[in-house]
């Protein structure tokens, strides 16, 4: 009769029927914390990168006066053909000289391990960015590439956004290897909102930044890439990165010219790449202050544009005339060579950018002359010189970056052409095994996160014990605590353990899911006791103890998380792990850098 009378208690608990809906939806906690969070940093991402376009747009406007097209998004180019050639000189001198002003302020006030770039903060770090440092960083990008720099801009798009995943992680209190995944979430995000390809922003995350294709990691990357571009497009008007014509393969004997045009892109990657290590090394040895240095580089873009103004920026607009066939020949020769000098000045001096859209700018313009050059050899086989152009993009992007998968699918998701696929898988592939045949599988990435390895942290960065994974226990309750009060506390959250307490003492522990089911079904009411429900604590871990013990641990008592106590004989609550965190840990571990 108790438990009849019990039963229209239930009704009167509006939060048990959203207890019911949520477990119902998600399952466990972890799902429901990934698809929040994961979507928090896709939206912040987004915001920091229409915020840094801003910027540049403020900022080019104060450099040159030309506000209207700076304002539309045209580029700098047109720009830069505007103004008189003395002005085309100075101003890259002066935007140096402003970013190495910035550049030095943070490294005299902001020196700190925090002070680092998303694929440091995410390999060889904690997943901490510094918000200062990667404000004043981006600061000073935004001055380099409004003032004509040649580099990127999404360089400095995605250390906001990563920076921003990292400060959304702190917030969560979330565990190193959580925290990382949530940096590489921001460049997810970062990437999606830059080049308007998600699915490449979640590549990009995954081959290069984390290095893995695992599904517990994709899944937030996927999430945080998706709602990037979808906040991007709802807030803002955006219009394709480049104009891209239809590409048509007339007939398989062009394959095996797209195949030759992977070998040559193969071969010109590895020195192009350390034409930016000789760059930097010579301009270090000048010892120079920053912001002198910065300017030397200036100069050097800015005496290249006295002649050939298209080396301003990132140079968009000029892919976009050599894919539509307004450049080729010896004139596209003259602006890809300047091209090359003009990145190696800005990035060498120490200018702050990305390096991938240099590298679609190369991509893009030997690709065009290579199919004009076929066509002028043979005018009836090759009739679209300029598809050879679309695809050296991605050739070339995959031989710099080492990342063949990731190159596909943004040429794929910027010409959204499913004719691009056949000759771009060929040209990616083979560009990429050219290409690590001379740097050993080495990118423009991996090699800067070795030597920071060898040089700062050695082989002490990886997470070896479990105290940094320990996280707050999301609910503790007294012994003699009613299963009534338990649920109006979890009213508002999916929780996969309780504990119980007796003083500060751990004694047991119970799912609320397994209770809620037996509350459903009769065999218990809400007056029952907390104490006679739970389980009895079988395994907890200690702060000290390996991963690999943890893991064991998980593994005798097929849980997913664990409490973790002070030792074997104290046991005050501390917090507890999860077996998703053990086991990202220990794939950091088996993760070998070469």
């Amino acid at each position: 009769m108790q438990l009849k009378a019990q039963a229209p208690k239930i009704t009167r608990h509006p939060f048990r029927l959203l207890l019911r809906l949520r477990l119902a939806l998600f399952g466990h906690e972890e799902l429901f914390g990934i698809v929040f969070w994961a979507t928090l940093i896709g939206i912040a991402g987004a915001l920091a990168s229409i915020a840094f376009r801003a910027g540049i747009r403020l900022c080019i406007r104060i450099f040159s006066g030309y506000w209207t097209q700076a304002q539309h998004g045209s580029g700098l180019v047109p720009i830069a053909v505007r103004l008189a050639w003395w002005h085309r000189a100075i101003i890259p001198v002066v935007g140096g000289l402003l970013a190495g002003a910035v550049l030095l302020l943070l490294r005299h006030r902001f020196v700190s391990s925090k002070a680092v770039d998303y694929i440091e903060a995410v390999n060889v770090g904690d997943g901490r960015i510094g918000f200062r440092a990667s404000i004043l960083k981006s600061l000073g990008s935004m001055l380099t590439i409004a003032s004509g720099g040649s580099i990127g801009r999404e360089g400095s798009m995605v250390q906001l956004a990563a920076m921003l995943g990292s400060r959304i992680g702190l917030l969560a209190r979330a565990p190193v290897p959580r925290l990382r995944l949530m940096v590489a979430c921001g460049v997810a995000a970062g990437i999606a909102a830059a080049y308007n390809a998600p699915i490449s922003g979640a590549l990009f995350a995954s081959e290069i930044v984390l290095g893995s294709m695992a599904m517990e990691g994709f899944v937030p990357l996927v999430i945080s890439s998706v709602i990037s571009n979808a906040t991007l497009h709802r807030v803002t008007h955006f219009t394709p990165v480049f104009f891209v014509p239809h590409v048509s393969v007339a007939s398989n004997w062009e394959l095996v010219f797209y195949l030759l045009l992977g070998v040559l892109l193969g071969h010109l990657a590895p020195p192009f790449l350390s034409l930016l290590d000789f760059s930097k090394s010579k301009f270090v040895k000048l010892k120079l202050p920053l912001y002198l240095q910065l300017a030397l580089g200036g100069l050097g873009v800015g005496l290249i544009s006295v002649f050939l103004p298209e080396v301003w920026g990132n140079g968009y607009s000029v892919v976009s005339s050599m894919l539509l066939g307004n450049l080729f020949g010896w004139t596209l020769l003259a602006i890809l060579l300047a091209k090359v000098l003009a990145t190696a000045s800005t990035v060498g001096s120490g200018g702050v950018g990305g390096v991938l859209t240099p590298s679609l700018f190369i991509g893009s313009a030997v690709g065009t002359l290579f199919g004009g050059a076929l066509q002028w050899l043979m005018p009836q086989v090759i009739t679209q010189p300029v598809a050879f152009g679309v695809i050296g993009m991605g050739g070339f992007l995959a031989a710099t970056t080492q990342a063949p998968l990731t190159s596909i699918l943004m040429i794929f998701e910027m010409t959204v052409d499913y004719h691009v696929v056949l000759p771009l898988m060929l040209t990616c592939v083979t560009a990429y095994f050219t290409a690590k045949v001379y740097r050993h599988g080495n990118s423009v990435y991996t090699a800067a996160l070795a030597h920071t390895i060898v040089a700062e942290q050695g082989d002490d960065w990886r997470v070896r014990t479990v105290e940094p994974l320990i996280k707050p226990v999301a609910v503790v309750v007294p012994r003699g605590t009613t299963l009534a009060e338990v649920f109006e506390r979890l009213s508002r959250r999916s929780v996969r353990r309780v504990y119980v307490t007796d003083g500060d003492e751990l004694v047991s522990w119970f799912r609320p899911r397994d209770i809620h089911e037996r509350l459903q079904k009769g065999e218990i009411n809400w007056d029952t006791h907390v104490e006679t429900v739970a389980q009895p604590v079988n395994e907890a871990l200690s702060p000290e103890m390996s991963l690999t013990e943890a893991l064991d641990g998980f593994l005798r008592e097929k849980a997913r998380t664990l409490p973790v106590t002070p030792g074997q004989w104290r046991h005050t609550l501390m917090g507890e792990v999860s077996r998703d965190d053990v086991l990202l840990a220990i794939r950091d571990r088996l993760t070998v850098t070469k």
